[in-house]
């Protein structure tokens, strides 16, 4: 069946540390040692903090690359809005990120975090899309391209791929039976009623959704 809108997958938090692991194994395995780890905000904290474990890294620091795109686009312009927190002249450093994906947001904390003097410098992420214009040093797991929702922006792709299904049937209330056919046909995403009924009341504190709560969902006027 032909997908409606773009294909997606949810992971959790066991495929997240499968990849980073395989990831460590890949860089233990090159006789390679960072000295400090570089996470790129948002995306690839959560990554960053998991390599400093299972590469014994005290150092951890941070930047931040915005990146001008919306959930499940291919497109979208990066930024650097915060630039490097910490001291890396003279270290080796491993720059750390989620997903290659456009390949913008590496690319960019790269060479920034070369300009400010580190003796070497080697990249990382969880999952490699193939075809990404940068391919980092070392990856968890080659895949082609598709929307990877991670648990920590479970909520921010489900609230806008709702929204966009609402948009795209032309209709402001729909019933929770109905919103499962839509994201299958969509997105080709399953969720529990539990899992809904938590994205329905996020989407109500954002006022995204009417209150009250009811079987209904009803977009906000």
């Amino acid at each position: 069946m032909e997908l409606k809108g773009p294909l997606c997958y949810v992971l959790d938090f066991d495929d997240i540390y499968n990849y980073a692991y395989q990831t460590a194994i890949k860089v233990k395995r090159s006789e390679w040692r960072p000295d400090a780890i570089v996470g790129i905000a948002r995306g690839g904290w959560v990554h960053a903090r998991i390599q400093c474990d299972l590469l014994g890294v005290k150092d951890l620091f941070s930047v931040k690359i915005d990146h001008w795109g919306v959930t499940a686009t291919k497109d979208g312009k990066a930024k650097l809005t915060c630039p490097l927190t910490g001291d890396v002249v003279g270290k080796r450093v491993l720059v750390i990120d989620d997903i290659t994906d456009t390949g913008e947001s590496l690319t960019m904390a790269v060479d920034h975090v070369k300009s400010c003097g580190p003796a070497d410098v080697k990249s990382a992420a969880l999952m490699h899309i193939a075809g990404s214009k940068f391919t980092p040093d070392y990856y968890g797991v080659e895949v082609a391209w598709a929307w990877e929702i991670w648990p920590w922006n479970f909520y921010e792709d489900l609230t806008s791929l709702i929204t966009k299904i609402f948009q795209g049937e032309k209709v402001k209330e729909m019933s929770t039976m109905e919103l499962k056919k839509h994201l299958r046909e969509y997105n080709n995403i399953v969720l529990s009623d539990d899992q809904l009924s938590k994205i329905k009341a996020h989407m109500g504190f954002l006022g995204t959704i009417e209150y009250p709560l009811d079987k209904a969902w009803r977009l906000k006027e």
